[in-house]
């Protein structure tokens, strides 16, 4: 199709006479477009406006990363006439959406246009009212989502303020519940002539659910305690903490209070007995119980009267390091039953020989492939170190299993109770 049969095709030169058509050919030029192609960009200075002939090209601004459509612009439209009209540089970017092609008309030839069809004046007139209307409603539901958008941020932010906050204050508690908690456990550990006794405790949570206690009894003799509640963090800690408050009332309150005895303190099944009946009976709601060793030690004869509820069996080890035995639990945890009795059993700590108590953090702890210490790695650690001093010797049963670890986050809450007797 030539160039005069694709401008009378348009409705734009339907009234042309051909003298005036011709003389407007005489200043055009055509220029084809690939899909994709820039036909001027925004911000470009403008010379000439255009007439789409074929094909469909699409007007989009840009602000920053953000762009906007403004119109698809089809044959026998003009295009980039309001640079022409105000002289400033083109306020949009135009490319062609499919193989198009396009008439070049320069200043004076879009005069020209005009004078030959004055109604066109005023359909360019409409055009860029509408144009313009378009765009403005364009630009007034952007900023009514931005609005809405800003508006939901700024909630989003009060929320996240308000959650770290809450987060803060509960981390503030947590932090007040550990010292508190840590003043539970003794802060300076008696040392009996001939006796040397040292332990370590470490929550795998800002509170933990293991206990340690020594207890000075009425007599000379000594209450070992070693504990490990059900559970971890504050359920956990708060169960330790009411354990712990009774296990110390019983054990320092004289047996004739109790039974008519006339022994100055409580036997550890008695202390036991109390406590499992208090917890089972007021708490057994929460269904929370605890495992607890507690051992009521002779420094005079290194005799020990013990009951082991539920808990990892204490180990007893001769002079060269070597098991001789381990205080096996005969009784059910603490909490699960009123009414149940304790068995206690007895052992002797002779000359050079230490007992190690500890909770099962200890040896379930796990490295980075899941593999737990094990009991038979701590035996072998006590072996190593059984001819340091106590406080040496769990240093380094801390350290064997830390290197075991290694990188993995501690799983659960770690005690260990070192009781040694002088050779």
């Amino acid at each position: 199709m030539s160039v005069v049969e694709r401008m009378r095709s348009l409705a734009l030169f339907n009234n042309m006479d051909m003298e005036r058509l011709s003389r407007l050919l005489a200043q055009i030029n055509e220029q084809q477009l690939a899909a994709g192609e820039v036909l001027f960009a925004q911000g470009d200075t403008a010379h000439t406006c255009y007439i789409v002939l074929t094909g469909e090209l699409e007007a989009v601004a840009r602000q920053g990363d953000f762009e906007m459509q403004l119109e698809i612009c089809h044959p026998g439209q003009i295009i980039g006439e309001m640079a022409l009209i105000d002289a400033s540089p083109r306020s949009a970017t135009v490319r062609a959406r499919v193989d198009s092609c396009v008439a070049v008309l320069d200043e004076r030839g879009f005069i020209e246009l005009l004078h030959s069809n004055p109604a066109l004046t005023l359909e360019l007139l409409r055009g860029n009212t509408t144009r313009l209307r378009r765009t403005s409603q364009q630009m007034i539901d952007d900023i009514a989502a931005k609005h809405a958008e800003l508006a939901r941020a700024y909630d989003e932010l009060q929320a996240a303020q308000a959650e770290r906050i809450r987060l803060s204050r509960i981390e503030e508690e947590l932090a007040v519940a550990r010292r508190i908690q840590r003043l539970f456990l003794p802060t300076q550990l008696p040392q009996p002539t001939g006796w040397q006794l040292a332990a370590y405790n470490r929550g795998a949570h800002e509170v933990g659910g293991d206990f340690f206690d020594c207890i000075p009894l009425p007599g000379g003799q000594l209450g070992l305690v070693v504990a490990d509640a059900c559970g971890k963090g504050v359920p956990a800690a708060l169960f330790v903490a009411l354990t712990r408050s009774l296990v110390r009332a019983m054990a320092l309150t004289p047996a004739a209070f109790q039974q008519g005895g006339a022994t100055l303190s409580s036997s550890p099944a008695e202390t036991l007995r109390v406590t499992n009946d208090y917890i089972a009976t007021e708490h057994g709601a929460s269904h929370m119980f605890i495992t607890l060793f507690y051992g009521q030690l002779d420094p005079a004869t290194g005799d020990m009267v013990y009951v082991n509820a539920g808990h990892n069996a204490p180990m007893l080890f001769n002079a060269a390091g070597t098991l001789r035995a381990e205080l096996e639990s005969a009784s059910l945890p603490l909490g699960i039953i009123a009414g149940q009795s304790f068995t206690p059993a007895t052992a002797t700590i002779a000359p050079g020989e230490l007992l190690v108590c500890f909770s099962d953090g200890i040896t379930e702890a796990m490295d980075t492939q899941g593999t737990l210490f094990d009991e038979q790695r701590l035996l072998d650690a006590v072996r190593d170190y059984a001819a340091l001093p106590a406080t040496e010797l769990v240093e380094r049963l801390v350290a064997t299993v830390k290197a075991f670890v290694g990188d993995a986050p501690q799983s659960d809450d770690m005690t260990l109770l070192v009781l040694k007797r002088d050779a």
